[in-house]
């Protein structure tokens, strides 16, 4: 059996199990960082055209990541404070201890910032849950709505090599910008 056969199968699966599955596979990947979030919103855009994808992803990242908040809010978790300090942002997170919306909010826009570490983070903080949700849900509603949108026009990238390209440096320049931003964000906020 070849990918493509693996492929179809799996985007039947998804189709036979309906709405369960789109939601259900990025609540699994908001606790479990090493699947693709990228992945999931594409096949739930495929499987459920682009606006019930979208939401069906949106849904399920959301639900995801408030649940991993919840749980280890109420577990605590040294090993998870550990790999925090341990972490690369340092820095950007210790904003979010001290309960910045604003960071958590632009985090959160990010795909490819570590929500796994960032919902851990504001849980580890005793973050007013209202403010977390506050922060959670429109800042998940731009990176979803980003990535469906990648999703709706995934199909044409086999056929047009081109937009397969510009989306490959699209994408790199978005982690770039972000990691940038980051990056004098946290300068910044050490001078003051």
């Amino acid at each position: 059996m070849d990918y493509a056969n693996y492929t179809d199968v799996f985007l039947n699966f998804v189709e036979k199990i309906g709405p369960i599955a789109g939601i259900i596979l990025p609540v699994i990947e908001a606790f479990l960082p090493v699947l693709p979030l990228v992945g999931f919103v594409i096949i739930n855009v495929a499987v459920f055209g682009f606006f019930m994808g979208y939401l069906y992803s949106w849904i399920g990242n959301c639900l995801g990541s408030f649940l991993l908040f919840m749980l280890i809010r109420k577990i605590g978790g040294k090993k998870i404070e550990n790999k925090i300090e341990k972490s690369k942002y340092k820095g950007t997170l210790e904003k979010i201890r001290r309960k910045n919306l604003t960071v958590l909010f632009f985090l959160y826009c990010f795909p490819f910032t570590p929500s796994f570490l960032i919902s851990g983070t504001a849980a580890l903080t005793n973050m007013n849950t209202q403010q977390f949700i506050l922060a959670l849900l429109p800042s998940k509603f731009v990176m979803i709505l980003s990535l469906a949108f990648i999703g709706q026009n995934v199909s044409s990238y086999f056929e047009n090599p081109a937009k397969s390209l510009f989306f490959i440096v699209f994408i790199l320049a978005v982690n770039f910008i972000s990691k940038y931003f980051i990056k004098k964000y946290e300068e910044y906020h050490r001078k003051v």
